[in-house]
């Protein structure tokens, strides 16, 4: 699996040594905060799901801020999923936007909402989907989520995905795919993670598995889905799992906190998608300008590029640190 990278989000380490710290590779926005889901370990937490706020950032504004991140060198938009980036209502308006500046787009979803119709229009767009899918065990799936027979709704996708839209390709020691899956190891996922990767072997799916970062729902949840099994599920993700971070680069960096920005759905800028609970904003859209928020960020967090560094658990869970060490 080691050779299967995602489409827009693994490049070269070359390519990432050309940036400066002023300037960005990814643009990691989020979309709506709506999700009819209810994952257990989710980063935002079940206290604004479902929900749309009146700060979400306006279409306009959406496409001022892809236009000054792309003069900032950014190549590929990341859309983290603090919601269900399908449920957004400019979410067309917006990636084919992105799509005619140039940009490669990566997608995280659960794949609930997708159909046929979706699927082939993002087929003939620079879109590359990474899937949530903790296991293909129907019973357990539905546990994790918390949502009674979505698991035949998401197995259907999944399949559709696979005759209409995945298209690995080879190129030189590398398979490139446009489809990917994660996996957070939990207590209750633990034995459906060895299933998940070798479908995902089969079918060269790029996949990736961590265990839950203790920030948004899973503080509460953190003993029911860890507990005393902190050592076992990091071994499980270390095993199973391609890259430390979805977005690592070649030498182990987290891609979005290292050479990324993240900018919420209401404009605020943060280190990374799960720098959000307990973290300041480090300031907002609206009121400044992208390139001198990062310049704020440089300052107040200087980047780290050490392999493996992860800027969350460090702060929220540094005693599962040596897992991606």
């Amino acid at each position: 699996m080691c050779n299967v990278i995602i489409k827009g989000y693994h490049h070269n380490q070359e390519v990432y040594e050309r940036y400066t710290e002023n300037e960005i590779f990814y643009l990691a926005l989020n979309f709506t905060s709506s999700c009819h889901y209810g994952c257990l370990y989710c980063f935002v937490g079940l206290y604004d799901l479902n929900t749309k706020t009146r700060y979400d950032l306006s279409l306009d504004k959406r496409k001022m801020l892809l236009d000054e991140a792309k003069n900032l060198g950014a190549k590929t938009l990341v859309i983290p999923g603090r919601g269900e980036p399908f449920l957004d209502e400019n979410f067309w308006s917006t990636i084919e936007y992105a799509a005619k500046l140039g940009y490669w787009i990566v997608i995280t979803t659960n794949g609930f909402h997708l159909n046929n119709e979706k699927i082939h229009r993002i087929r003939q767009l620079p879109i590359s989907l990474y899937l949530k899918a903790d296991s293909l065990d129907p019973s357990v799936y539905e546990k994790m989520v918390g949502i009674k027979d979505s698991y035949p709704v998401f197995r259907r996708n999944l399949e559709n995905l696979l005759n209409d839209f995945h298209r690995p390709e080879g190129v030189g020691n590398k398979i490139i795919s446009r489809l990917g899956i994660n996996s957070v190891v939990t207590k209750q996922t633990i034995d459906s993670i060895e299933d998940v990767y070798n479908f995902c072997r089969e079918h060269f799916i790029f996949y990736t598995c961590r265990s839950p970062v203790k920030t948004g729902g899973s503080v509460g949840t953190w003993e029911y889905l860890v507990g005393s099994d902190v050592e076992k599920l990091q071994v499980i993700g270390n095993k199973y799992s391609s890259r430390p971070f979805t977005s690592a680069t070649p030498k182990g960096q987290c891609g979005i906190y290292r050479f990324g920005v993240t900018v919420e759905n209401n404009g605020d800028i943060y280190v990374c998608p799960d720098a959000r609970e307990n973290f300041q904003p480090i300031g907002n859209v609206n009121h400044n300008s992208l390139s001198e928020l990062i310049r704020i960020r440089n300052q107040k967090y200087p980047l780290n590029s050490e392999s493996g560094y992860c800027f969350v658990k460090l702060h929220r869970n540094p005693e599962m640190l040596h897992e991606i060490s």
